[in-house]
């Protein structure tokens, strides 16, 4: 049984994929919001979906309803919209959605369906987390990736390979399943201060901006350089009139300025 469904299949030229989910793996909304600017400006259209209601937690990813004089008119179930966008050098698959709960090896069969139907030679998951990190400094990105290609680029980019052992996302799945198709494939993950767990445009100009250099592809980030440059001068203001936070951001920078000090090799 296939879970995708296509609503056209337009000619597209070296195309790379990429993914952004709400739910655990979205801290500051980097990876679902990041795919709603790319979407937008983009002007991405619509390709078709990926059927997986069954597997979103419904209590959490509530339909959305039409009401109408006391009448519902429409409901709209929770999906995988997958759209496309057109550039000059390289055309991208744009995934959206929520991690699903369960199923998550039919999301993967869905997604090899895609990449074979248009001969995709990039697959980048975008993830968002928190951590001890001030808003004060340079944003922190982490990466995992299928091979050696790809890590090389992303360390020649100044992400830091990720050393993680416990629970996992789909993004590790992916990235797993992906390598062993032969896919040039990472996930890229915005570190958001564990403060501010509120929608960050800095952290995701950053990230769209390392995906950008990652895959060759051009990406207008100006507005979210302006919403990001607001965002700090609120968080700045903030803190100027909270001891707590001013003391907590204090300590975190030293952390983080200790941190970024200590070579690589004696880590």
């Amino acid at each position: 049984m296939s879970y995708l469904s296509l609503y056209k299949y337009p000619s597209l030229k070296e195309p790379a994929i990429i993914i952004g989910l709400a739910g655990w793996p979205d801290a500051g909304g980097v990876s679902s919001l990041s795919l709603s600017y790319i979407n937008e400006v983009t002007n991405s259209s619509l390709l078709g979906v990926i059927e997986l209601t069954d597997y979103i937690d419904l209590t959490y990813h509530r339909p959305i309803v039409e009401i109408e004089n006391g009448f519902v008119k429409s409901i709209s179930m929770p999906s995988f919209e997958i759209n496309y966008a057109l550039s000059p050098n390289k055309d991208l698959i744009l995934i959206s959605g929520y991690e699903p709960r369960s199923g998550w090896d039919k999301f993967i069969n869905a997604l090899f369906e895609l990449i074979e139907k248009f001969k995709v030679v990039q697959v980048v998951t975008i993830g968002g987390l928190l951590d001890r990190v001030p808003h004060t400094r340079p944003v922190r990105v982490s990466f995992l990736s299928g091979n050696e290609k790809m890590y090389n680029k992303a360390i020649s980019l100044g992400l830091r390979p990720s050393n993680y052992s416990g629970p996992g996302s789909i993004h590790s799945l992916i990235i797993r399943k992906t390598a062993e198709l032969g896919v040039d494939s990472a996930s890229i993950w915005g570190h958001v201060p564990n403060y501010i767990n509120y929608p960050n445009p800095r952290v995701m100009s950053v990230v769209i901006d390392k995906l950008c250099k990652l895959i060759d592809v051009n990406i207008n980030l100006d507005r979210l350089y302006i919403e990001a440059s607001i965002f700090d001068g609120k968080l700045n203001s903030l803190m100027e009139q909270d001891e707590d936070m001013k003391r907590l951001v204090e300590s975190l920078e030293k952390e983080f300025d200790k941190e970024e000090r200590i070579p690589d090799y004696i880590k």
